[in-house]
């Protein structure tokens, strides 16, 4: 899916201007509270580029033309209440010194003094970060980095609960935000696709856009919600705004405009300049890919060894019990543990220890067929994931496995023996850590009963 901004669908009105099964007309008790009420009081965040800001006392933006095509539907003036910051404009919206926020989204604390319109705005949540850092394929990965917030953003509170793991720090404003990580004292600034690209287009060279959440901003009109009649105004109004009217607000902000050449010595230059553009966007498709590609093999492959890692194990064995839960296609897995490797590293070095593993590990692949996955669940301990595969069929496969290393003449130790346990997938109600546990007590039972063999 790409990363854009969109008008929400479900707002999107019909080719007759509104939509499908809906009257567009203000009923009589919504024009008489409009009449009476003479104007609508309205609180913004004034800086928040290029979706709304105040410029000089003036209200500027996508937001901003979208009041004035409502304010012209519903025959009010909306004018605007300024504010230093977006804090202060929600604390201005809780004691009603303002009717309505022109762009938000709701939270369950806005609920008890605001009711929200359907969404009018869909915008992605992106991560960015210095041009030196690597793409991010998994934002739940970088648990270790520090990450700002703008401080009373909805998508603060939410991403908070998402992911607890992650470590949010909040900040005044975008642009406090976007200067902190250039200057090194934050990893990246979480915010939305329209503003951190207009930001980064026009002041940060230095930064890009890493990663992106699953998560979109979905910003509607805010009204107070002493007043549902207004509410119900704002409503049939969103409604109103056509197709082509809502493009032309998205082109005036954040679109790219072309001036037709006047001769062509300035053809020609346009020419070139779109040429190396182009180039240069291929190159940092080119590197983007890449990047991406290294990243994965990073969260996928040990570093020592070469085969699958600890997370990549994990996202399997969540895979295939899912899989068994819905197909019953039953599945086997292999812990093994290498006998006394401690005395190994004691006696030799872990350098030495490492060339055991690494020896290990390829005279174990070479007796494994091509479904099965192998991967190293920690220091001396693997686990093999072996699909389709029942306890009698895995314990045969082990004890092949299991006596070939005990036959071979390792380079530095000369013998080594292995222990193995064995446990199978074939209960609804297994999970990844009981399955993972039961191999474990598997294994120990093996190391219990004199080592180098196989136990169920």
């Amino acid at each position: 899916m790409p990363l854009r901004a969109e008008i929400n669908p479900s707002v999107l009105p019909s080719s007759f201007g509104i939509d499908a099964g809906m009257d567009s007309r203000l009923s009589r008790e919504e024009q008489a509270f409009l009449h009476e009420k003479g104007k609508i009081s309205m609180c913004v965040d004034p800086n928040w580029m290029p979706l709304e800001m105040i410029d000089r006392g003036k209200h500027i933006g996508i937001a901003a033309d979208y009041m004035t095509l409502l304010s012209t539907y519903l025959g009010v003036p909306i004018a605007l209440v300024p504010t230093r910051d977006w804090t202060q404009s929600l604390e201005f919206a809780k004691h009603r010194q303002c009717d309505i926020l022109s762009l938000v989204m709701p939270t369950p604390e806005r609920l008890e003094y605001m009711a929200f319109s359907r969404p009018y705005l869909s915008l992605p949540l992106v991560l960015a970060t210095h041009y030196r850092e690597p793409f991010v394929a998994d934002i739940t990965l970088i648990t270790d980095k520090k990450l700002a917030v703008v401080k009373g953003y909805a998508f603060g509170e939410i991403l908070r609960k998402k992911y607890p793991e992650l470590h949010f720090t909040d900040v005044d404003s975008e642009l406090d935000g976007l200067n902190r990580v250039e200057q090194g004292e934050f990893y990246g600034f979480i915010g939305s696709l329209t503003t951190v690209g207009y930001a980064l287009q026009n002041s940060y060279p230095e930064l890009k856009i890493a990663g992106k959440f699953d998560e979109r901003w979905e910003l509607g009109v805010g009204v107070r919600n002493d007043q549902p009649l207004l509410l119900a105004a704002f409503e049939k109004a969103i409604a109103s705004v056509g197709k082509r009217q809502t493009q032309d607000i998205l082109n005036r902000w954040i679109s790219v405009k072309y001036e037709k050449a006047v001769d062509l010595d300035s053809l020609w230059q346009g020419l070139l300049i779109f040429g190396l553009l182009l180039l240069f966007l291929l190159y940092r498709q080119r590197m983007l890919k890449q990047h991406n590609k290294e990243l994965l093999n990073l969260t996928r492959t040990d570093a020592l060894t070469g085969i699958a890692s600890r997370h990549y194990l994990d996202l399997e064995l969540d895979r295939l019990v899912f899989h068994y839960q819905r197909y019953t296609e039953i599945f086997s897995i292999m812990a093994m543990d290498l006998d006394n490797f401690k005395e190994v590293n004691d006696r030799f070095g872990h350098p030495a220890g490492d060339r055991v593993l690494i020896e290990f590990v390829s005279l174990v692949k070479q007796h494994l067929r091509k479904t099965d996955l192998f991967g190293r669940w920690g220091g001396e301990e693997f686990l093999v994931i072996c699909p389709h595969t029942s306890l009698d069929q895995v314990e045969m496969l082990a004890e092949r496995i299991r006596n070939a290393i005990a036959q071979h003449r390792f380079e530095v130790t000369g013998s080594q023996t292995v222990s193995i346990g064995i446990a199978t997938c074939e209960q609804l109600e297994m999970s990844p850590a009981r399955l993972v546990s039961n191999a474990d007590k598997a294994l120990y039972a093996a190391k219990a009963a004199g080592r180098n063999r196989v136990a169920r």
